[in-house]
């Protein structure tokens, strides 16, 4: 299967409750969409709005398209309140919160935009034409039908970010679709606007706006009223239903609040009391526990999986997204998605990915580049490259949310080393990053420190592969590179682009000692300048010379298999 079939297949994974509110909020979302863009036509003309309304309307108004679109809006509503109406808790990221408060205002601000338009034509007759409707919005609704439009399209812009936001395609457009995104209710607004003042000076006079009126079949003052009070009851009624079911759920919360009678223990964490009913994540986010979630608690992604140290029976039965989750990640047995899993009697769990650990320090020289003015630093510094090896086998074989969750894990295993010595991180590409290190008393120092985080690296490395074992075919693999000089830290780019960058010789000899050690198969490959500086014992490594691009001659390169092993090399090793 080709990568776009892969990540659709992952994209549409779920169970046939969640592909339905799926796909149903993405029909609306179109429907959303293509009526912004009628909109936004007004900048162009009011003939351009109503031949673009007419193709529109002999779509949504024909049979056909008014059952899809009434099955979509029915659907989407329903299954999400069903889906909140589930919900054991109300801790929840801030975007889900969000994104679950706009969709409850929705039907409450659409219901009056469809009385007065649809059902003002279906039964009262009246022709709801694009003229008609521009004149009953501007001025007097226009600031009500602005609030709408941001809602239902912030609210389908959220559902359609989470959703694809890990998919290549996304990835790579993003920028484009974020301009459109914005521009597209801007442009709405403004055409509204546009036709609207138009449409206002146009039917001014008496003689006008009564030729209008006729050819609109305008409601007359009791055709008006009805119109008004039917508008007026079925919005009462619809915030009523959902303050209602808001209502319930609390009730529901609070009542589950006093009847904790299951006991669910976390290996090397705490047990906590809860009842029947919640998933696994929601118990750990109702009690503040950290939980790693990418894909939202929705069975796409492995992220929150536990291993199950009770009774598999103790659990609700996985569905057939899980399965199907479980089948791609090739999971051992007792593992369960925590966002599927429904405690039924007293269980333990060990939750198998940990949260990322806090916001590593600011370098004082980085910092020093962010508030000065200055154009540049020139400072001697040691850089090391760190580059995954195995990281293109390692994307064919997991699903894309663990793929990122791996990296991120990775990158904080090996950068953890680098602060420890006194280094920062300078860059991330790809599955490799740049550690720099500028030793206080030289560059003997920054060699040292550097030589000692790759040490430490390979340790942490071996300790990343043990915990996440079963996660992997093989373990991860490293190749490093590192080398030093002087090199010119300034901001580089123009305005709001800027961004620190480190420029010097030594920082593409370390990217090419990398690239070496890769191909040698050892860990790290340094240059004998850098072993010197540090003090290192070369002696039992392998030294050769080797022609590096960009340098006039070559340069003895010492080729290490395991890093670990130059702490012990070092002769006057430094302190951490």
């Amino acid at each position: 299967m080709n990568e776009a079939g892969s990540q659709m297949k992952v994209l549409w994974r779920g169970s046939t409750t969640q592909r339905i509110r799926l796909a149903s909020g993405l029909i609306l979302f179109v429907f959303a969409a293509t009526h912004f863009l009628n909109h936004a036509l007004g900048l162009v003309s009011l003939d351009a709005m109503i031949a673009f309304d007419g193709w529109r309307v002999a779509v949504i108004r024909s049979v056909p398209g008014t059952l899809v679109l009434l099955a979509a809006f029915l659907a989407h509503m329903i299954l999400s309140i069903m889906k909140l109406s589930r919900r054991r808790t109300l801790r929840m990221p801030a975007w889900e919160a969000g994104q679950i408060a706009l969709g409850l205002m929705i039907p409450v601000l659409l219901v009056p935009h469809i009385v007065n338009t649809r059902v003002s034509a279906v039964l009262f007759g009246i022709n709801t034409t694009y003229p008609y409707e521009l004149l009953r919005i501007w001025p007097s609704a226009i600031d009500i039908q602005t609030v709408l439009m941001l809602v239902v399209w912030i609210h389908g812009c959220i559902g359609v970010h989470f959703w694809l936001r890990l998919s290549s395609f996304y990835q790579r457009t993003t920028p484009v679709l974020l301009a459109l995104a914005v521009l597209l209710p801007f442009a709405a607004f403004t055409g509204i606007s546009v036709q609207g003042r138009a449409i206002s000076s146009a039917i001014a006079e008496p003689k006008s706006f009564a030729a209008f009126k006729a050819d609109t079949k305008w409601p007359d003052p009791a055709t008006q009223t009805r119109i008004t009070t039917l508008r007026d009851r079925a919005q009462i009624a619809t915030l009523a239903l959902i303050l209602v079911i808001l209502a319930g759920i609390a009730l529901r919360l609070l009542l589950q609040r006093r009847a904790r009678n299951l006991l669910v223990r976390y290996v090397a964490g705490p047990q906590v009391k809860t009842q029947a009913g919640p998933t696994l994540l929601e118990i750990s986010r109702a009690n503040g526990i950290p939980h790693m979630s990418v894909c939202g608690g929705r069975g796409r992604c492995s992220t929150c999986r536990v291993l199950v140290m009770t009774a598999q029976s103790g659990l609700s039965p996985p569905g057939p997204a899980e399965l199907a989750t479980l089948r791609a990640i090739k999971a051992g047995p007792g593992i369960r998605l925590a966002c599927q899993a429904r405690p039924l009697v007293d269980v333990t769990v060990m939750p198998l990915l940990r949260v990322g650990a806090a916001p590593n320090p600011v370098h004082p020289l980085t910092q020093q580049l962010t508030h000065d003015d200055s154009s540049g630093v020139e400072q001697d510094l040691a850089v090391l490259f760190v580059d995954m090896r195995g990281f293109t086998a390692l994307t064919e074989r997991k699903l894309p949310f663990d793929v990122v969750f791996i990296l991120n894990r990775f990158f904080a295993t090996v950068g953890q080393p680098v602060y420890d010595m006194g280094g920062w991180i300078s860059n991330y590409a790809g599955d490799g990053m740049i550690a720099l290190f500028s030793g206080e008393s030289g560059l003997d120092a920054a060699c040292r420190a550097a030589l000692l985080a790759a040490s430490r690296i390979d340790e942490a490395v071996a300790s990343l592969n043990a915990e996440i074992a079963d996660e992997l075919q093989s373990p991860i693999g490293i190749a490093m590179g590192l080398h030093a000089g002087p090199h010119v830290m300034g901001r580089v780019g123009y305005r709001e682009s800027q961004s620190l960058s480190v420029i010097g010789l030594a920082m593409n000899v370390a990217s090419r000692l990398e690239a070496m050690a890769k191909a040698a198969g050892v860990q790290i490959a340094l240059s004998a300048e850098v072993a010197a500086c540090a003090g290192l014992d070369v002696t039992d490594f392998h030294t050769e010379q080797r022609e590096v691009r960009g340098l006039n001659e070559a340069i003895p390169v010492v080729f290490i298999p395991k890093a670990r092993d130059i702490a012990l090399k070092l002769r006057t090793p430094l302190a951490a």
